[in-house]
């Protein structure tokens, strides 16, 4: 490939670490790809001397980078925010609790959920806050539940997100108020005989989701065109089944996110109040919490270095978007967290480790975006200041997929020499393909390094390409 012969920098005094780069130097070259659609750094380490550059094309030529943007979000997330934080969900009210009803104690008046940003409110910490109210006695609301997401800003879908809108789960809207990642579960099993409607459920039911089951029973284990779509309405969401599922089908499984997260995050709670007992006279709607409200009941999320992994080994836009508010969170206290206040912070925490400005641009922390811009070498430059500081560096190399074993690496180079040797994240949006982490070999080498393409060729033939270079940095 043209160009090559300059950007590779080989150490002679160290016929390893040459070999290491002409192998991958003449894998490049054999892709195909053209080297400007390419920003490549590789860096290796060795115990007792100074790190090497062994690779290195357009290494300070930015890009679009994809989801190895989650690896700077990560970072800062991890530099300012303590490790063992966990973010709440409160249930607070200042109505009295009466004992004047024969369902038993009853609060009088509204309920409030109020959201600090838990990334990780899910149907078992729901169930745990539920509980805890319980605990109180209460058996009767006699109001409304009342939803409070006022800790983040109300711009559930960021503009600088990706312009095309999807229903999937990986464009869930983010609130500080948010439940199952702001996405609902749709399960659908055949009928009993063919000619019946197919089996359709949504999980968790509540009221805030309706379904459409326009879906039938056919004879055979097939799935034909079977397509779960999501439609918002004033009353929350409507998802619409439509196809044909065999009869010995196994069961189909979709997830669709969901339009408001706090009233998705209210309906729930009533939902699971019910399961408990306790009886909700009126209905969920959004507002803000009494200055004069008590505490009832609350629950912790996860650990911030567990959400931090939960992130990058699924590479999780919401949880990116989500802590990334934290970041802004901290920055302006008292006011609603935006995204972009929080992105800030992740810019200036590449500033400060001496990169170029022109070597990046973040206006996204998930990735999914085109006005992304990072360089191979100010990812190197973020890998290799995470792993030198050891009270957060096990944290963070813990949370990347690791090749062959788990996450979005969990297929790849499973049977290849790197197979449990390569830790990084991985990013894919059209026409882009991305990976950045670390590699070691048996021996007392160690690799940072980080690849970023931009441009028309299938991703199968880039990560083809990426998976190679995997191999080849730790086979001696």
């Amino acid at each position: 490939m043209k160009g090559i012969a300059l950007a590779l920098l080989l150490f002679l005094s160290l016929p390893s670490l040459a070999l290491a780069g002409e192998r991958l130097a003449a894998a490049v070259a054999a892709s195909g790809l053209p080297a400007d659609s390419l920003t490549l750094m590789v860096v290796a380490h060795r115990q007792g001397e100074q790190p090497r550059t062994i690779l290195d094309l357009n290494a300070h030529t930015a890009l679009i980078p994809a989801s190895v943007t989650k690896l700077v979000t990560a970072a800062a997330v991890l530099r300012h925010i303590p490790l063992g934080t966990r973010f709440e969900t409160r249930l607070l009210s200042a109505a009295p609790v009466e004992n004047t009803t024969p369902e038993g104690p009853t609060l009088a008046g509204d309920l409030v959920m109020e959201g600090r940003g838990d990334p990780s409110l899910v149907s078992e910490t729901l169930w745990l806050l539920v509980n805890e109210l319980a605990r109180t006695g209460i058996r009767v609301i006699d109001g409304d539940i009342l939803v409070d997401d006022s800790y983040f800003d109300a711009n559930y879908l960021d503009a600088s997100r990706d312009t095309r809108r999807s229903d999937h789960a990986y464009d869930a809207p983010v609130g500080a108020l948010s439940f199952n990642w702001n996405a609902v579960a749709l399960s659908v099993n055949p009928g009993p005989t063919p000619g019946t409607p197919a089996l359709v459920q949504a999980e968790p039911a509540s009221p805030y989701v309706h379904v459409r089951n326009n879906a039938t029973t056919v004879p055979g284990r097939g799935i034909d065109k079977l397509v779960v779509s999501r439609i918002p309405g004033s009353e929350g969401d409507t998802l619409v089944v439509n196809g044909q599922i065999g009869v010995a089908a196994n069961p189909f499984a979709g997830y669709r996110n969901v339009t408001d997260p706090a009233r998705w995050a209210g309906e729930n709670l009533k939902l699971y109040l019910a399961y408990r007992g306790i009886q909700v006279n009126g209905s969920v709607r959004k507002g803000l919490l009494p200055a004069n409200s008590r505490l009832l009941a609350r629950v912790e999320g996860r650990p911030v270095q567990q959400l931090v992994t939960d992130m990058n080994k699924i590479s999780s836009n919401f949880i990116a978007e989500m802590l990334t508010k934290q970041l802004a969170a901290q920055q302006t206290p008292g006011t609603p967290a935006t995204l972009a206040s929080g992105t800030t912070v992740l810019e200036d925490y590449l500033a400060s480790l001496g990169i170029e400005r022109s070597e990046f641009t973040l206006k996204n922390p998930s990735g999914l975006t085109r006005l992304n811009r990072l360089s191979a070498a100010a990812l190197v430059a973020m890998l290799n200041d995470m792993a030198d500081d050891f009270r957060i560096a096990s944290e963070f190399v813990t949370s990347l997929p690791i090749a062959g074993i788990d996450g979005t690496l969990e297929d790849r180079m499973a049977d290849t020499p790197a197979h449990g040797w390569l830790r990084a994240k991985t990013g894919y949006i059209e026409g882009v393909v991305s990976l950045a982490g670390y590699a070691a070999t048996v021996g007392d080498e160690r690799y940072t390094f980080a690849f970023i393409y931009n441009g028309p060729a299938p991703a199968s033939q880039v990560r083809k390409l990426f998976d190679q270079w995997g191999t080849l940095l730790v086979t001696p």
